[in-house]
Protein backbone atom coordinates (compact mmCIF):
# COMPACT_ATOMS: atom_id res chain seq x y z
CA UNK A 1 0.00 0.00 0.00
CA UNK A 2 1.07 3.42 -1.31
CA UNK A 3 1.84 5.93 1.64
CA UNK A 4 0.71 9.33 1.90
CA UNK A 5 2.98 11.92 0.71
CA UNK A 6 3.39 15.24 2.47
CA UNK A 7 5.12 18.77 1.03
CA UNK A 8 6.81 20.41 3.76
CA UNK A 9 4.11 22.46 4.71
CA UNK A 10 1.74 19.87 5.63
CA UNK A 11 4.45 18.89 8.01
CA UNK A 12 5.09 22.03 9.21
CA UNK A 13 1.06 22.50 9.87
CA UNK A 14 0.97 18.81 11.31
CA UNK A 15 3.73 18.56 13.83
CA UNK A 16 3.48 22.56 14.91
CA UNK A 17 7.20 23.11 13.93
CA UNK A 18 8.30 25.58 11.70
CA UNK A 19 9.91 25.03 7.96
CA UNK A 20 12.91 26.63 9.43
CA UNK A 21 13.40 23.70 12.19
CA UNK A 22 12.31 21.02 9.41
CA UNK A 23 14.92 22.18 7.17
CA UNK A 24 17.36 22.24 10.24
CA UNK A 25 16.95 18.98 10.47
CA UNK A 26 16.92 17.80 7.12
CA UNK A 27 21.00 20.25 7.15
CA UNK A 28 21.77 17.94 10.11
CA UNK A 29 20.88 14.73 8.68
CA UNK A 30 18.14 13.28 10.77
CA UNK A 31 14.95 13.77 8.46
CA UNK A 32 15.59 13.40 4.89
CA UNK A 33 12.94 14.44 1.78
CA UNK A 34 12.26 13.15 -1.20
CA UNK A 35 11.52 14.33 -4.52
CA UNK A 36 9.23 13.81 -6.81
CA UNK A 37 9.71 13.52 -10.88
CA UNK A 38 8.61 17.71 -10.67
CA UNK A 39 11.43 18.79 -8.11
CA UNK A 40 8.63 18.67 -5.43
CA UNK A 41 10.08 17.31 -2.15
CA UNK A 42 7.88 15.23 0.00
CA UNK A 43 8.00 13.58 3.33
CA UNK A 44 5.52 10.21 4.30
CA UNK A 45 4.49 8.30 6.93
CA UNK A 46 7.79 7.25 7.70
CA UNK A 47 8.73 10.94 8.30
CA UNK A 48 5.42 11.55 10.84
CA UNK A 49 7.05 8.56 12.89
CA UNK A 50 10.82 9.81 12.56
CA UNK A 51 9.36 13.29 13.74
CA UNK A 52 7.62 11.81 16.97
CA UNK A 53 10.76 10.14 18.15
CA UNK A 54 12.57 13.29 17.27
CA UNK A 55 10.43 15.53 19.38
CA UNK A 56 10.12 12.91 22.44
CA UNK A 57 14.14 12.77 22.31
CA UNK A 58 13.96 16.90 22.48
CA UNK A 59 11.40 16.79 25.46
CA UNK A 60 13.70 14.78 26.78
CA UNK A 61 16.71 17.23 26.71
CA UNK A 62 18.67 14.91 24.23
CA UNK A 63 21.17 17.22 22.56
CA UNK A 64 20.44 16.67 18.29
CA UNK A 65 23.83 15.26 18.24
CA UNK A 66 22.77 11.93 20.27
CA UNK A 67 18.85 12.16 19.24
CA UNK A 68 20.87 11.16 15.83
CA UNK A 69 22.10 8.65 17.09
CA UNK A 70 19.92 7.46 18.86
CA UNK A 71 17.58 7.11 16.05
CA UNK A 72 18.73 3.63 14.56
CA UNK A 73 18.69 2.42 17.81
CA UNK A 74 17.24 -0.51 19.27
CA UNK A 75 15.57 0.67 22.41
CA UNK A 76 16.25 -2.47 24.06
CA UNK A 77 19.77 -2.10 23.24
CA UNK A 78 22.80 -1.71 26.10
CA UNK A 79 23.93 1.52 24.36
CA UNK A 80 20.72 2.76 24.23
CA UNK A 81 19.56 2.24 28.07
CA UNK A 82 22.62 3.47 28.46
CA UNK A 83 22.47 7.09 27.12
CA UNK A 84 19.09 6.73 29.29
CA UNK A 85 20.83 6.19 32.24
CA UNK A 86 23.43 8.97 31.80
CA UNK A 87 20.46 11.49 31.07
CA UNK A 88 18.56 10.99 34.18
CA UNK A 89 21.59 11.39 36.09
CA UNK A 90 21.94 14.35 34.35
CA UNK A 91 18.61 15.69 34.91
CA UNK A 92 18.59 14.94 38.31
CA UNK A 93 21.74 16.85 38.78
CA UNK A 94 20.04 19.44 36.86
CA UNK A 95 17.06 19.54 39.20
CA UNK A 96 19.22 19.66 42.32
CA UNK A 97 21.08 22.69 40.59
CA UNK A 98 17.56 24.06 39.65
CA UNK A 99 16.78 23.88 43.51
CA UNK A 100 19.56 25.69 45.11
CA UNK A 101 19.34 28.29 42.88
CA UNK A 102 15.29 28.53 44.14
CA UNK A 103 16.79 28.31 47.33
CA UNK A 104 19.00 31.13 47.45
CA UNK A 105 16.25 33.30 45.52
CA UNK A 106 13.78 32.67 48.69
CA UNK A 107 16.62 33.33 51.06
CA UNK A 108 17.32 36.58 49.66
CA UNK A 109 13.63 37.49 49.92
CA UNK A 110 13.64 36.17 53.41
CA UNK A 111 16.49 38.71 54.34
CA UNK A 112 15.19 41.13 52.60
CA UNK A 113 12.07 40.68 54.91
CA UNK A 114 14.00 40.76 57.78
CA UNK A 115 15.80 43.33 57.23
CA UNK A 116 12.94 45.55 56.32
CA UNK A 117 10.92 44.27 59.76
CA UNK A 118 14.03 44.47 61.87
CA UNK A 119 15.85 47.95 60.69
CA UNK A 120 16.64 50.08 63.38
CA UNK A 121 14.62 48.04 66.07
CA UNK A 122 15.89 45.63 69.07
CA UNK A 123 14.15 42.63 69.85
CA UNK A 124 14.81 39.03 71.26
CA UNK A 125 15.55 36.84 68.41
CA UNK A 126 16.92 32.82 69.02
CA UNK A 127 20.41 32.54 66.90
CA UNK A 128 19.66 30.64 63.78
CA UNK A 129 20.27 26.58 63.98
CA UNK A 130 23.22 26.75 62.12
CA UNK A 131 26.50 24.14 61.73
CA UNK A 132 29.94 25.96 62.45
CA UNK A 133 31.85 25.12 59.08
CA UNK A 134 35.19 26.73 60.06
CA UNK A 135 36.92 29.85 61.56
CA UNK A 136 39.26 32.54 60.53
CA UNK A 137 41.65 34.48 62.57
CA UNK A 138 41.24 37.95 60.86
CA UNK A 139 38.10 39.39 58.76
CA UNK A 140 39.85 38.88 55.13
CA UNK A 141 40.95 35.13 55.89
CA UNK A 142 37.25 34.78 56.44
CA UNK A 143 36.80 36.38 53.14
CA UNK A 144 38.98 33.97 51.78
CA UNK A 145 38.13 31.11 53.45
CA UNK A 146 34.41 31.70 51.89
CA UNK A 147 35.69 31.89 48.29
CA UNK A 148 37.82 28.82 49.14
CA UNK A 149 34.32 26.79 50.02
CA UNK A 150 32.15 27.91 47.32
CA UNK A 151 34.91 25.89 45.08
CA UNK A 152 34.57 23.14 47.11
CA UNK A 153 30.88 22.55 46.61
CA UNK A 154 28.03 24.34 44.98
CA UNK A 155 25.60 25.38 47.87
CA UNK A 156 28.42 26.37 49.86
CA UNK A 157 28.12 30.17 48.74
CA UNK A 158 25.16 30.00 50.94
CA UNK A 159 27.77 30.10 54.03
CA UNK A 160 27.38 33.11 56.67
CA UNK A 161 30.51 34.68 57.60
CA UNK A 162 29.94 35.99 61.18
CA UNK A 163 32.62 38.37 62.83
CA UNK A 164 32.72 37.80 66.53
CA UNK A 165 33.71 40.64 68.74
CA UNK A 166 34.07 41.00 72.62
CA UNK A 167 31.99 44.18 74.23
CA UNK A 168 34.46 45.51 77.03
CA UNK A 169 32.18 48.41 79.34
CA UNK A 170 33.70 51.92 80.22
CA UNK A 171 34.46 51.00 83.12
CA UNK A 172 36.26 49.15 85.82
CA UNK A 173 36.76 48.55 89.36
CA UNK A 174 40.15 48.03 90.53
CA UNK A 175 41.32 46.91 94.10
CA UNK A 176 43.92 49.94 95.95
CA UNK A 177 46.13 49.15 98.61
CA UNK A 178 44.99 51.90 101.33
CA UNK A 179 47.50 53.73 104.66
CA UNK A 180 45.79 51.08 106.63
CA UNK A 181 46.91 47.27 105.57
CA UNK A 182 43.99 45.85 107.42
CA UNK A 183 41.26 47.23 104.48
CA UNK A 184 40.88 47.39 100.74
CA UNK A 185 39.35 50.14 98.97
CA UNK A 186 37.78 49.62 95.48
CA UNK A 187 38.40 52.49 93.11
CA UNK A 188 36.23 52.88 89.66
CA UNK A 189 37.97 53.76 86.73
CA UNK A 190 35.94 54.79 83.72
CA UNK A 191 37.50 54.13 80.15
CA UNK A 192 35.92 54.01 76.44
CA UNK A 193 33.85 51.20 75.61
CA UNK A 194 35.52 49.61 73.03
CA UNK A 195 34.50 46.20 70.99
CA UNK A 196 37.43 43.69 70.10
CA UNK A 197 37.70 41.63 66.96
CA UNK A 198 38.06 38.11 68.04
CA UNK A 199 37.41 35.62 65.04
CA UNK A 200 35.37 35.20 61.90
CA UNK A 201 33.00 32.00 61.98
CA UNK A 202 31.52 30.69 58.57
CA UNK A 203 27.89 29.47 59.39
CA UNK A 204 25.76 27.55 57.22
CA UNK A 205 22.02 27.45 58.00
CA UNK A 206 20.63 23.71 58.58
CA UNK A 207 17.73 24.76 56.95
CA UNK A 208 19.73 26.00 53.69
CA UNK A 209 21.45 22.43 54.07
CA UNK A 210 18.08 20.63 54.06
CA UNK A 211 16.43 23.27 51.24
CA UNK A 212 19.56 22.79 48.90
CA UNK A 213 20.28 19.29 49.28
CA UNK A 214 23.77 19.52 49.85
CA UNK A 215 26.19 16.63 48.97
CA UNK A 216 28.79 17.55 51.59
CA UNK A 217 30.36 15.93 54.81
CA UNK A 218 29.23 17.44 57.51
CA UNK A 219 30.39 15.08 60.25
CA UNK A 220 33.52 17.29 61.09
CA UNK A 221 30.97 20.59 61.78
CA UNK A 222 29.82 22.08 64.92
CA UNK A 223 26.28 22.86 65.83
CA UNK A 224 26.39 25.68 67.45
CA UNK A 225 23.44 26.33 70.29
CA UNK A 226 20.27 27.87 69.15
CA UNK A 227 20.48 30.57 72.74
CA UNK A 228 18.43 33.80 72.86
CA UNK A 229 20.13 36.94 71.49
CA UNK A 230 19.60 40.43 71.55
CA UNK A 231 18.70 41.10 67.55
CA UNK A 232 18.72 43.67 65.08
CA UNK A 233 19.60 44.94 61.82
CA UNK A 234 21.43 48.42 60.74
CA UNK A 235 22.92 49.93 57.37
CA UNK A 236 26.25 51.18 57.87
CA UNK A 237 29.28 52.62 56.28
CA UNK A 238 32.11 50.38 57.95
CA UNK A 239 31.71 46.22 58.08
CA UNK A 240 32.31 46.89 61.74
CA UNK A 241 29.59 47.32 64.32
CA UNK A 242 29.59 50.83 65.89
CA UNK A 243 30.30 50.39 69.26
CA UNK A 244 27.07 53.17 70.01
CA UNK A 245 24.50 50.32 68.42
CA UNK A 246 25.95 47.40 70.46
CA UNK A 247 25.81 49.84 73.83
CA UNK A 248 22.15 50.65 72.65
CA UNK A 249 21.12 47.12 72.27
CA UNK A 250 22.60 45.96 75.72
CA UNK A 251 20.94 49.07 77.66
CA UNK A 252 17.19 47.59 75.79
CA UNK A 253 18.18 44.51 77.37
CA UNK A 254 18.91 45.55 80.39
CA UNK A 255 16.13 47.80 80.99
CA UNK A 256 13.81 44.28 79.82
CA UNK A 257 15.64 42.65 83.13
CA UNK A 258 18.00 40.72 80.69
CA UNK A 259 21.53 40.55 80.96
CA UNK A 260 23.97 40.48 77.94
CA UNK A 261 27.05 38.42 77.40
CA UNK A 262 30.06 40.29 76.21
CA UNK A 263 29.92 38.38 72.99
CA UNK A 264 29.16 40.42 69.74
CA UNK A 265 28.18 38.17 65.92
CA UNK A 266 27.79 40.35 63.11
CA UNK A 267 27.08 39.80 59.62
CA UNK A 268 27.18 41.76 56.52
CA UNK A 269 24.07 40.52 54.43
CA UNK A 270 24.60 43.32 51.62
CA UNK A 271 26.93 45.80 50.62
CA UNK A 272 25.98 48.62 47.87
CA UNK A 273 27.88 51.67 46.35
CA UNK A 274 27.18 54.29 48.25
CA UNK A 275 29.29 57.43 46.41
CA UNK A 276 32.65 56.51 46.83
CA UNK A 277 32.20 53.61 49.22
CA UNK A 278 30.27 50.61 50.32
CA UNK A 279 27.05 50.66 52.49
CA UNK A 280 26.55 47.46 55.02
CA UNK A 281 23.19 45.83 55.93
CA UNK A 282 24.60 44.33 58.85
CA UNK A 283 22.94 41.80 61.19
CA UNK A 284 23.84 42.17 64.80
CA UNK A 285 23.00 38.93 67.65
CA UNK A 286 24.39 40.02 70.86
CA UNK A 287 23.60 36.17 72.97
CA UNK A 288 21.90 36.78 76.74
CA UNK A 289 23.16 35.11 79.77
CA UNK A 290 20.50 32.78 81.28
CA UNK A 291 19.82 33.30 85.50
Amino acid sequence: MEQQTYLIGDIAAITGLSRDTLRFYEKKGILTAKKKANGYRYFTEEDLYLLVRILFSKKMNFALGTTKELLPADVLSPDYQDTMRRQIREEMEAIRLHKQTLCRLLSIGKIYDGVENSKGRFSIKPFPASLLMCTADSLTDGLKQWFMLCQKQPGLDMVYIYDCYQYRSGFTLESQEPAEPSSKALIHRDYEAELIYQRSCLILYKEVIEAMELDYDFSGCKALPEESCVHTVVESKDARPDILTISSMRGWAAEQGLVASPDVLVTSNFSRLQGDSNSYVQEIYIPLLSG
